[in-house]
């Protein structure tokens, strides 16, 4: 087949992007298809290298790749592609909605509260003057924990804003939960070994591609009934919002063993440092068979 391997874009997540398409069309050629790298930084070029192919395999990280812009394009064009259709890509991205969601169906979520870039500063004060510290400052739509900070005072949580602005002008500004850091990926509708997430600072961007500072373990910590209440709970998640394919589900366990939802991604990095082939390899998957899986996935929404 000529499969289509959409990485790259112009969004916040773009380095990232680039890795994980280079890994996946590697594994594309070796399971003897062929594959054509379609970076969209301009959408006729994009719509041109669409011609002719089989199927898309998704490896946009936030942006238009995660936002259903990408997927309603490709429902028009009747092209099978992999992951989310564009209602759950679109909700899942979206960190807000993906939160009332989940909140709405009785699942466990932080508290949180909007703000928006344009309200005058001291409303904006106002707003969350009775915060109890730590928090947690997130633009409400962007991915690989750019923008995100802990802030744990007053004076940290504006600066947090202002660093968060940069990047949307919408932030949710969320409870931090103490307790240990999990994500547990989703192939073909059945939850994979959960990673455990181990870092000495907050985990935001710089842990995770700066100076790489987190470590990555799988098999976890949990205990076997732990373990499973984890993988439901992430499956769980990825259903309630719609999502189909894959996916990975970001988590907190507390300590009084309760389990928090934090984040959905809908297009998992695919670099050689990702947690969804570790989860993978650990479920006795390789990479080339994720690939597979993914691929056999694939279809589109018909738009009549």
């Amino acid at each position: 087949m000529r499969i289509g391997i959409l990485y790259g874009g112009e969004s916040s997540e773009r380095a990232v992007s680039l890795k994980s398409g280079n890994c996946i069309a590697g594994a594309v050629e070796s399971l003897g298809h062929e594959a054509i790298k379609i970076d969209p930084r301009h959408i006729d070029i994009t719509l041109q290298g669409f011609f002719n192919l089989d199927k898309v395999f998704i490896a946009l990280h936030g942006g238009m790749g995660e936002s259903g812009h990408i997927q309603a394009l490709l429902d028009l064009l009747k092209i099978p592609y992999t992951g989310s259709g564009l209602l759950a890509s679109s909700i899942s991205l979206n960190k807000l909605k993906t939160k009332e969601i989940w909140r709405s169906n009785g699942l466990l979520t932080a508290d949180w509260i909007k703000v928006n870039k344009h309200i005058p500063t001291d409303t904006i004060k106002a707003t969350l003057e009775d915060l109890s510290y730590p928090v947690v400052v997130k633009p409400l739509n962007q991915g690989c924990s750019i923008g995100v900070s802990k802030a744990s005072s007053p004076e940290e949580l504006y600066s947090a804003l202002i660093d968060a602005f940069e990047y949307d002008d919408d932030i949710l500004v969320e409870q931090f939960i103490t307790g240990r850091e999990y994500t547990c990926a989703i192939l073909d509708e059945k939850a994979l070994p959960v990673v455990q997430i181990k870092s000495d600072t907050f985990f935001d961007w710089d842990v995770k591609f700066g100076d790489q500072s987190a470590t990555y373990h799988c098999p976890s910590d949990l205990t076997d009934e732990q373990e499973q209440q984890m993988r439901e709970a992430a499956l769980t998640a990825y259903k309630t919002l719609g999502c189909r394919g894959w996916g990975r589900v970001d988590t907190f366990l507390d300590d009084s063993g309760r389990i928090w939802l934090i984040e959905m991604n809908t297009v998992p990095g695919m670099t050689t440092r990702s947690v969804f082939p570790m989860a993978a390899k650990e479920a006795g998957i390789s990479f080339e068979d994720t690939i597979a899986t993914l691929l056999d996935s694939a279809t589109f929404d018909d738009v009549k």
